[in-house]
C-alpha cells in the first residue's frame, strides 16, 4: 500500500474511507455507520469493519492513513510576530525560521493542545509593504507575519491515535475536516471577494470566513443537525428516530413546495403527526427557530461578522450532513447579509478527495516538532526554564 493514499473521514455518524492510486484516482471507497461516536468500543468496531472490508476488496494491507476530523473542541488563535535585521537579508532565509519561532511560542504557551493548522494571513516586509506570497528572493530589513493557528486538545488526539494503533494503523497526518473541505471547495468559487462557509455537522457547526483567499476567522459551536431533531422530539413529544425522518421529509417537501399529509404510501412520515393532530406550521416553527439560532450564533459569535468590513456583500456557502435542514433558504433570517446563498452538495468521494488534495499541498506540512530557538533573550530563557 506504499504507492496508495488512504483517507479516513471521522464523522459523528459515519466513517468514510477512500483509497487513491498514484494518479490520485479513487480506486476504492466505503462507509461505515457509527452507533455511538462517544463510545470507544463502538467506534473501534466500526473502524475495524471499515478497514478489513477495504483490505479484502483491495487484496492488500492498509498501514498508513490520513485523518479528517472535526470537533466543537477545535479553536483558533492569532498572533503577530516581528523580526528586525541589522542588514539586508534574503527573505527566504528567515521566513520559515520565523514561522517555526511562532509555532514554538504557541506550543509552549498552549502545551495541552496540539497545533493542527498554521495559516499565514499577512506577510509584511520593511514595515509597510505587504506580499501575497514569498516568491521572489527579496532583500529585507524587517519581517512581520500575522498567523492563525487552529488547535485541538492533545488528549483527544491521543485517544484517536490509540484506537488506530489497535487496528494496526499509523496516522500520517490529522486535519480539521471543515478547514480542509473549505480549502478544496473554495476553488470552485472564483470570486475575489469574501466567502463564508458554514459546515453543519451532527452536533457541531463551523464557520470559516475568507477574504481574498485569506482565512479571516474560524469558529465552531456545539450545535448541529441533531439538535433540530431533539427539538422536534421534545416539543412535539415524538421519538428521536421518527423526528429525524420527519425533519428530512419536511425539508424535502418544503423544497418542492408540496406537503401531502394524506399520502397513501406504505410509509407516511406524517402519519403520527396526523394521529396526534400536530400541525405542519408547528413543525416548521420548531425547525426554523433552531436553524436561526445555529446560524445566528455561529456567524455572530464574538461579533466576527461585524468586525469585517466588506466592499460588497459576501457569498455564503452551506454544506455538511446537517445542512439538509436548511434546504429552503427562506429559513435563514441572516440571508440579507449575503449577496448569494449557495448549498454545496458534498458526497463521500468528494470529502475524501478534499483530504487527498490538501495532504498533497506544499503548505499542508507545518513544523510539528518543538525546536528550541538558537538565540534566546533573558526572559525567554527564564520562561522556558519554568515551562519544562
Amino acid at each position: 500500500m506504499s504507492n496508495l493514499d488512504t483517507i479516513v473521514d471521522l464523522g459523528s455518524q459515519n466513517l468514510r474511507l477512500g483509497v487513491f492510486d498514484q494518479n490520485s484516482k479513487n480506486i476504492y471507497s466505503s462507509k461505515q455507520k457509527i452507533n455511538n461516536s462517544y463510545d470507544n468500543a463502538s467506534f473501534e468496531k466500526s473502524l475495524n469493519a471499515l478497514v478489513r472490508d477495504a483490505e479484502k476488496n483491495l487484496s492488500s494491507h492498509i498501514e498508513n492513513v490520513v485523518i479528517l476530523y472535526d470537533s466543537p473542541k477545535f479553536y483558533s488563535l492569532d498572533i503577530s510576530i516581528k523580526k528586525n535585521f541589522d542588514y539586508d537579508i534574503s527573505i527566504k532565509k528567515v521566513y520559515h525560521d520565523l514561522i517555526k519561532e511562532a509555532h514554538f511560542f504557541v506550543s509552549q504557551n498552549n502545551y495541552k493542545d496540539q497545533i493542527i493548522h498554521l495559516v499565514v494571513n499577512h506577510i509584511i516586509v520593511d514595515e509597510f509593504k505587504e506580499l501575497e506570497k514569498v516568491v521572489d528572493d527579496l532583500k529585507i530589513k524587517s519581517l512581520i507575519l500575522e498567523i492563525k493557528f487552529i488547535c485541538l486538545n492533545k488528549n483527544i488526539l491521543d485517544n484517536l491515535s490509540n484506537i488506530f494503533k489497535k487496528n494496526n494503523l499509523n496516522i500520517l497526518n490529522l486535519y480539521c475536516s471543515s478547514y480542509v473541505k473549505t480549502i478544496c471547495f473554495k476553488k470552485k468559487f472564483e470570486e475575489e471577494g469574501s466567502l463564508f462557509f458554514i459546515d453543519v455537522g451532527y452536533e457541531r457547526t463551523s464557520i470559516l470566513a475568507f477574504d481574498k483567499h485569506k482565512l479571516m476567522f474560524f469558529e465552531t459551536i456545539p450545535l448541529g443537525g441533531n439538535n433540530i431533531t431533539k427539538d422536534i422530539s421534545k416539543v412535539l413529544k415524538l421519538n428521536l428516530n421518527y423526528s429525524e425522518d420527519l425533519k428530512v421529509k419536511f425539508n424535502e417537501d418544503e423544497k418542492h413546495g408540496f406537503f401531502n399529509k394524506a399520502s397513501q404510501n406504505e410509509i407516511n412520515p406524517y402519519s403520527v403527526m396526523l394521529e396526534k393532530n400536530i400541525s405542519i406550521g408547528l413543525l416548521k416553527n420548531v425547525i426554523k427557530a433552531r436553524i436561526d439560532e445555529i446560524v445566528e450564533l455561529v456567524i455572530n459569535k464574538n461579533g466576527n461578522f461585524e468586525k469585517l468590513k466588506f466592499q460588497k456583500k459576501p457569498n455564503l456557502i452551506v454544506f455538511g450532513g446537517g445542512s439538509k435542514s436548511l434546504l429552503n433558504d427562506n429559513n435563514l433570517n441572516l440571508k440579507s447579509k449575503f449577496s448569494d446563498l449557495i448549498f454545496f452538495n458534498e458526497n463521500d468521494t468528494v470529502i475524501c478527495e478534499s483530504g487527498l488534495f490538501y495532504n498533497k499541498r506544499e503548505d499542508s506540512d507545518i513544523p510539528l516538532v518543538k525546536k528550541s530557538i538558537k538565540k534566546e533573550g533573558f526572559f525567554e530563557k527564564f520562561f522556558n526554564l519554568f515551562a519544562k
